[in-house]
């Protein structure tokens, strides 16, 4: 039988939540892809189950956040235990586990088949995106002289009912992507390896449903025992999962019986005076302690790396899956662009240039946090501690802001413009486009979007203005327009209405009424001024978008007011910026590129026009 040939755009190796983040974007932006995968079905018990702040709002993006969100258990407090002068654990301290003020989500847990089924479906529904199960590459080349460069020969197993059948068959595609973990064989057959080292350590890892009476079963803990450190993280419904410090010879045990009740015994003991045992265990496995780390994250900018093919680190700081995530957040946009023809594909370099600092700092961020609960506390204090560079406590804090993504910041590059600042400037305004920090002091370049509440214009209902930056493919333009009963600050607005209306560059580009989102950006109007007092009907018509089937589009204008008053809000205070407004634009991954002045437009012009076509 002839091998089958398929053309698609982009062909990805494993359906874990990187390969599925990376089909999201295809199934969003109208391109096509297969995703592989080794397995016969998805995740069903066990494995990552953390999900990070800034992983909620990317899936909230796509509208997926709120379905996964309802599910899962938020973990909302910390508690550290130590052992006391008895030998047995106290409470040392209890804080929060999370930062409330960085974004409307917080860290929870949900098991990673809950979340893989969450993408299935979404990729489903575009027809476009297809998962073959039982399915892996055993060959792959490229070859730059064809429209499909990337050649896959994949072999799929078909069950039959005497023996089992591989059927092979041949993959085109414009990029790959291996997703495909921690052993990647798309990593391998590009030749490249991990760098890193591996402790001597072995912890072991369950999910169960517990029956015990320590008090703080349903908290995130951190136990400190002679008998052996612990984590515990409740999860969704009544399960927890639980890491375990593994004495010398368990794990030998455990691989020999497949028998979790070696790990169940060291928590017992860990956790006197209380009593504890599993009336049932769902998922068990054995780990070491290691960060390891590819820093080559392409071949020919046609073949790219990302999630655990890149990066491997122990579990203990949930880090993992949102990593993944995020890397395939940042480069499915990026090869949506180069299909479609809307971007030069030099942009695809920036993917290795963003993501590889951050798995970097993920690596050391894991090995301050392993050493941090193996770490002794000193029997004189209650605060657990880390030796040389800094305290547990440090440790902690960064866990839930800049580790958990929600304060990455891309340096300046081809998608981020360079800050300028005129006091270090002695050559008058560079050529280059640059952005004007000082106009949103709070808004750093390169950063993701913060989220501040605003009203609808058209019937003053409160909007989280992060909510309308879907990730559509699209580029979101922030006019924060100012005051706009002075007339000279709605003059202003005016003048730049009218010339993204008219201009060739804009007209063609902004709030444009069609289904495919990829090259246009979106234009949405934010002022300070009393909502009463502003008519919207007043307003530029970029900004009131008429269609003759569906109407104006109302929701593009918001004003800056309290809910119940006509007094300011707290998104022009919160984000920096003063009553003369500014312009804020932000990638179709919600960073950052441009800060600028509403006369400004001719600078975010020529940025634009570097890389897209």
């Amino acid at each position: 039988m002839a091998s089958e040939i398929r053309n698609v755009d982009v062909v990805i190796v494993g359906a874990g939540p990187s390969g599925l983040m990376a089909g999201a974007w295809m199934a969003q932006t109208g391109n096509t892809a297969i995703i592989l995968e080794k397995e016969a079905s998805r995740t069903q018990y066990g494995h990552a189950d953390g999900i990070e702040s800034r992983t909620f709002e990317i899936l909230d993006s796509f509208g997926m956040g709120e379905e996964i969100w309802n599910k899962a258990n938020r973990t909302i407090d910390l508690s550290i235990w130590n052992d006391d002068e008895h030998g047995e654990i106290t409470r040392s301290t209890v804080r929060e586990n999370c930062n409330p003020a960085l974004s409307r989500f917080q860290e929870a847990t949900l098991g990673q088949g809950q979340i893989e089924q969450t993408f299935l479906d979404f990729i489903d529904a575009s027809h476009l995106v297809a998962v073959k199960w039982n399915t892996g590459p055993i060959d792959l080349t490229v070859c730059e002289e064809s429209d499909y460069p990337v050649r896959v020969v994949v072999a799929t197993r078909v069950p039959g009912a005497q023996c089992e059948e591989i059927v092979h068959s041949t993959i085109r595609a414009k990029f790959a992507i291996g997703c495909d973990g921690a052993h990647s064989w798309v990593r391998k057959t590009l030749g490249l390896g991990l760098d890193g080292d591996q402790m001597n350590e072995n912890w072991g890892v369950f999910d169960s449903i517990p029956l015990t009476t320590f008090p703080d079963i349903r908290r995130r803990c951190i136990v400190k025992s002679a008998a052996g450190h612990l984590m515990i993280i409740p999860r969704e419904g009544r399960l927890v999962r639980f890491y375990v410090q593994l004495p010398p010879g368990t794990e030998q045990r455990f691989k020999a019986k497949n028998d979790a009740s070696e790990f169940v015994n060291v928590v017992k003991k860990a956790l006197r005076p209380y009593k504890f045992d599993a009336s049932s265990i769902e998922w068990s496995t054995v780990y070491s302690v290691g960060q390891r780390l590819c820093t080559t994250y392409s071949l020919y900018n046609r073949v790219f790396l990302a999630g655990d093919a890149l990066h491997t680190h122990s579990p203990k700081a949930g880090q993992g899956m949102n990593v993944s995530i995020q890397d395939t957040y940042n480069l499915g946009w990026k090869l949506a662009y180069v299909i479609k023809g809307k971007a030069k594909a030099s942009i695809l370099r920036t993917y290795q240039g963003e993501r590889l600092p951050i798995a970097k700092r993920l690596l050391d961020f894991d090995k301050r946090m392993v050493e941090g609960i193996r770490e002794k506390a000193h029997a004189s204090c209650t605060k657990c501690s880390l030796p040389a560079n800094g305290t547990f406590e440090d440790t902690l804090r960064e866990e839930n802001t800049s580790a958990s993504g929600l304060t990455v910041c891309y340096k300046p590059s081809c998608l981020i413009t360079k800050a300028w600042k005129s006091r270090n400037c002695s050559q008058g305004i560079p050529l280059l486009p640059y952005s004007r920090t000082k106009l949103a002091t709070n808004i750093a370049v390169g950063a993701r979007f913060p989220n501040a509440q605003v009203l609808f214009q058209c019937d003053s209902r409160p909007c989280n203005l992060q909510q309308v930056l879907r990730s559509t493919g699209e580029w979101h333009m922030i006019v924060f327009g100012g005051d706009l009963l002075g007339g000279s600050q709605m003059r202003r607005v005016q003048r730049l209405g009218l010339r993204l209306s008219q201009d060739m560059f804009w007209s063609k580009r902004v709030n444009l009424n069609c289904d495919d989102r990829v090259g246009h950006i979106g234009a949405y109007l934010v002022h300070c001024a009393p909502r009463k007092s502003v008519d919207m009907m007043e307003l530029p018509e970029i900004f009131r978008p008429f269609d003759q089937v569906t109407g104006f589009d109302y929701w593009k204008v918001f004003a800056d007011n309290n809910s119940c008053s006509e007094n300011c809000g707290g998104a022009y205070q919160a984000y920096g910026i003063g009553t003369e407004g500014c312009l804020v634009l932000v990638r179709p991954d919600q960073h950052v590129a441009f800060i600028g002045a509403l006369d400004d437009l001719s600078a975010m012009e020529l940025f634009l026009q570097n890389f897209m076509l």
